[in-house]
């Protein structure tokens, strides 16, 4: 797998879209960090409206699954 060890995926448990990019992501063998905002504490410079998101460098780089996806293919 690509390890792409500065973007944090935030995602959480109740979220199909999640499940959805964590599926296309195994599927690419991209390996991103992730952080499930229900169970894990985090600390950013801005609040997530929407997820799943995709940061990297404490800014907000994408959102929804095929943004994401876009994102991290370009990478």
């Amino acid at each position: 797998m690509e390890a792409l060890g500065k973007y944090q995926l935030y995602i959480s448990s109740t979220c199909k879209s999640c499940d959805n990019v964590l599926h296309k992501l195994e599927e690419h063998k991209i390996d991103v960090s992730t952080i499930n905002v229900d169970t894990e504490r985090y600390q950013l410079p801005f609040k997530i409206m929407v997820i799943p998101a995709l940061v990297k460098d404490d800014k907000l780089i994408s959102y929804g699954c095929n943004d994401i996806i876009a994102s991290l293919s370009s990478s």
